[in-house]
């Protein structure tokens, strides 16, 4: 009986796979069939997947060129869309508005998508067509507003459709993540408004019962009060923590954590990749997919068939467990020297920095700070 639940099993995941690839070429085709235009940067010509004639996006040097300039322009933390926009015109290149900028700036087809693209489009909740082991850092990816849904696609990315393009990308996935992030994290700090007062809003933490640290003011001073004993009083709170003390505390750590990669043999350490690691994200992704896949096979599955899916579950997190654990003792100190450089810029003239560029900083090193009155407890990112 056990063999012919592994067989239907069997049965069930091959015709999931199946229709993962008939809607990956449906998905990459749709869009070429109905004659768009091809995004800056590229042409079309034809191309035969599957038997189908279609097209498919092929670089236009002298765009793509133009295209790379403008990631890499707007990588640069005080660089806006108007900056851009004014420097191209100028150039003769009158063709782009700010919207139009944010648009391509936003666009996956750009990125030559690897394993980090795959985990930040899984982070923010986007339906990814391919398995993680396509994302080879190679081609670029086609984005789909999910069936019904509204809503601004530039900073809302859940619940839309990803599928690997069959065209080539043009920029590394290192910095199309720079923008991508800079783009979502300038509509949050707008957004939110509440981050005023100390640019370690979201990170700093209570040291008793883990919850938000929020700034207060009282005659004059600010201070980081523990957000549960104001609501309930059940927590003792975090003692008494004045905001520019605690700010020239973690300043200095930060100062400290980041010396050794300012190294020669820092650099040296930080520009080595590291094979087992990435063999280790993807066989976690792919465990990962695994589970995601066997879950969707429970509904209506006979107590048999129930079973033995749970005990494969089990099993694959059993895996996921260890490959977490792997991957987190080999990413200590992982940290490349582009941010390296960056950082330490900051870092050297922090007085002059803006408020949003220090949360950057701060969000680029730091996981999360647990503080009280007695003790500061940095979690790293690096």
């Amino acid at each position: 009986m056990l063999n012919i639940c592994i067989v239907f099993a069997q049965l069930e995941r091959e015709t999931i796979q199946k229709r993962v690839a008939d809607s990956y070429y449906s998905r990459s085709l749709k869009g070429f069939r109905m004659g768009g235009k091809a995004p800056y940067g590229f042409h079309t010509e034809p191309i035969k997947i599957d038997g189908i004639n279609t097209k498919k996006l092929v670089a236009n040097p002298e765009e793509a060129e133009q295209v790379k300039l403008m990631f890499e322009m707007y990588a640069e933390p005080g660089t806006s869309y108007g900056d851009i926009v004014r420097h191209f015109a100028e150039h003769g290149i009158k063709d782009f508005s700010r919207p139009a900028l944010a648009s391509l700036l936003c666009n996956p087809i750009y990125v030559k998508a690897d394993l980090d693209i795959y985990e930040f489009f899984k982070s923010q909740g986007t339906v990814i067509i391919n398995d993680a082991a396509d994302f080879t850092g190679t081609n670029g990816c086609y984005f789909y507003r999910g069936r019904g849904m509204k809503g601004d696609t530039k900073h809302n990315l859940q619940g839309h459709t990803l599928v690997m393009a069959p065209s080539e990308g043009l920029v590394s996935s290192e910095l199309w993540l720079k923008c991508r992030k800079k783009i979502l994290a300038n509509a949050s700090y707008q957004a939110g408004r509440k981050a005023v007062n100390t640019w370690l809003a979201g990170k700093i933490k209570c040291g008793r019962c883990q919850k938000a640290l929020k700034a207060e003011g009282s005659y004059g001073r600010w201070y980081f009060r523990c957000s549960k004993r104001s609501d309930n009083k059940s927590c003792e709170g975090a003692g008494t923590l004045r905001i520019p003390d605690t700010e020239a505390i973690i300043y200095a750590a930060m100062v400290k954590k980041l010396k050794p990669f300012q190294t020669i043999k820092g650099r040296k350490n930080a520009m080595k990749s590291n094979p087992k690691l990435t063999a280790l994200q993807v066989e976690l992704a792919q465990v990962q997919h695994e589970i995601e896949t066997l879950i969707d096979t429970l509904t209506g599955a006979n107590p048999i068939l129930l079973s033995y899916v749970n005990s494969k579950i089990e099993e694959l997190d059993g895996r996921k467990q260890e490959l977490v654990k792997k991957i987190a003792e080999l990413s200590v100190d992982t940290i490349s020297p582009e941010q390296v450089k960056e950082i330490s810029g900051y870092l050297d003239t922090w007085e002059e920095v803006d408020f949003d560029d220090k949360r950057r900083v701060v969000d680029l090193m730091i996981s999360a700070i647990y503080a009280t009155s007695e003790s500061i407890n940095i979690v790293w990112k690096i």
